[in-house]
């Protein structure tokens, strides 16, 4: 059943159940009060009948006539006093005057006095005949009353639920299309603005925002999948296809099979390898698969190491590698060979993609109740639109990134893992001193253990 339908049968059910709650609760106060309310009733208009009667007996000191002066008020309107068709009237010694012959024990009575004298008694119907004869009609005029009120709430409350339904299930079936259009595939598919625009600041357009930024976020999945598959043959393939062309070449003698050639060889299977390193480390990270053993240790002394490790080798491209590190312990918990390891993929980058004669700065400091490690170099940078891409898979910047000075552009993205595994945070800014426009990686880790 759709949605709307099962809305519509609610909102009808809701309310026939209301209707029908009441009707029970009038039922049962109806029974409860009607007999009060008879007797009251029966006082209050004896009395009242009484003084009118009275006042005639005082005028023509009898009753003579008193037939057609009661046909006289009921033709006069509703000023004058309503006479019951039950109503009887006795003489001073309770002799039947008019009305209906009913025993006097089944009467209720009230006294007519003219000057302190009894002259008379008026009495009506109580006995449970009457009363159930009279209870009867009333129920039955209330039960019609009660009929058409709820016909009437009923045909309001279709009209109502229909279009309140009409109107809440519309945006949830826009919704629903929405997610099938999602689950066959079609990620640039949005819910429109004016769709959007019409709802109110609810939960309906929450979902409806959170639609569009899942669609979103598919679009970019999926974007990212391709890019990142169409990546992967490239770097897979371009390896391989170098050392089968050299295997070949040696094989038909084109080339000689000496030592340089098996060397050249065995420096694409060590790229290969290091690249299916690189990949495997990296599926692990994306999984939680891999593996970290945390304890405290001395973050300073991971980067002292790391730094005297580089040293020789930016002095040999003429780069001077500047070291600020406190000389107190930052005791972080963390796993020593990872932290290695991101120290080694951020510095080798460092050491690849700057120029010739210029500097890189790693400095290490406790700020806030965090340590924040951050490494800047000068020349040549990268562009606004490469900075938002260096963490993605397999992303090299084409102007720096190539394979003979560059990776697979991986390194900055098992960076980002093993920061993250480490509850730190890493980001990329320019780094713009003077003339030079460098990059600066900057993470922050919350610090643990004791200093």
């Amino acid at each position: 059943m759709r949605i709307r339908n099962q809305f519509l049968l609610t909102l009808l059910g809701a309310c026939l159940v209301i209707l029908l709650v009441t009707s029970v609760l009038m039922q049962f106060s109806f029974q409860r009060s009607l007999d009060q309310y008879l007797s009251q009733r029966q006082h209050a208009l004896l009395t009242e009948l009484s003084s009118e009667f009275s006042e005639y007996y005082d005028h023509y000191g009898s009753f003579d006539g008193i037939t057609l002066r009661t046909l006289i008020w009921g033709a006069e309107g509703p000023s004058q006093p309503h006479i019951p068709p039950d109503l009887v009237l006795l003489d001073s010694a309770r002799a039947p005057i008019f009305g209906p012959p009913i025993p006097t024990g089944e009467l209720t009575l009230r006294v007519i006095k003219v000057s302190g004298e009894t002259v008379g008694w008026l009495g009506l119907p109580n006995s449970p005949e009457a009363r159930a004869d009279i209870e009867h009609r009333f129920a039955r005029k209330q039960r019609n009353l009660l009929l058409s009120i709820a016909s009437a709430t009923l045909c309001l409350a279709f009209i109502g639920a229909w279009w309140l339904s009409r109107k809440l299930v519309k945006p949830i079936e826009a919704v629903a299309t929405f997610s099938r259009t999602l689950r066959d595939g079609d990620f640039k598919q949005r819910l429109s603005g004016s769709f959007l625009r019409t709802q109110k600041s609810d939960e309906l357009k929450q979902l409806s925002s959170s639609m569009n930024s899942l669609a979103h976020s598919l679009e970019q999945s999926h974007s990212s999948r391709q890019r990142w598959l169409a990546d992967l043959s490239h770097e897979l393939r371009t390896p391989v296809t170098v050392m089968r062309a050299e295997l070949e070449a040696m094989q038909d003698g084109v080339r000689p099979l000496d030592q340089h050639q098996i060397n050249a060889v065995l420096s694409e299977t060590l790229h290969l390898t290091k690249l299916l390193d690189d990949l495997h480390d990296l599926s692990l990270a994306d999984v939680g698969a891999l593996r970290y053993r945390m304890e405290p240790i001395d973050f300073g002394d991971i980067v002292r190491v790391s730094c005297a490790s580089y040293e020789p080798l930016f002095s040999a491209k003429q780069q001077q590698l500047i070291c600020h590190i406190p000389s107190a312990p930052l005791i972080q918990n963390g796993d020593a060979v990872r932290l290695r390891q991101l120290l080694d993929n951020l510095l080798s980058n460092a050491l690849k993609y700057t120029d010739n004669g210029t500097n890189v700065d790693v400095s290490l400091e406790q700020h806030a109740g965090k340590i924040i490690l951050s490494i800047k170099d000068d020349s040549p940078g990268v562009s606004d639109e490469q900075l938002a891409h260096l963490f993605d898979h397999l992303y090299r910047v084409e102007n720096s990134r190539n394979r003979h000075t560059g990776g697979a552009g991986l390194g900055l993205a098992i960076c980002q893992r093993i920061v993250e595994a480490h509850q730190g945070t890493i980001k990329a800014h320019h780094n713009n001193v003077g003339e030079t426009h460098g990059l600066a990686i900057e993470i922050h880790f919350t610090r643990g253990g004791k200093s």
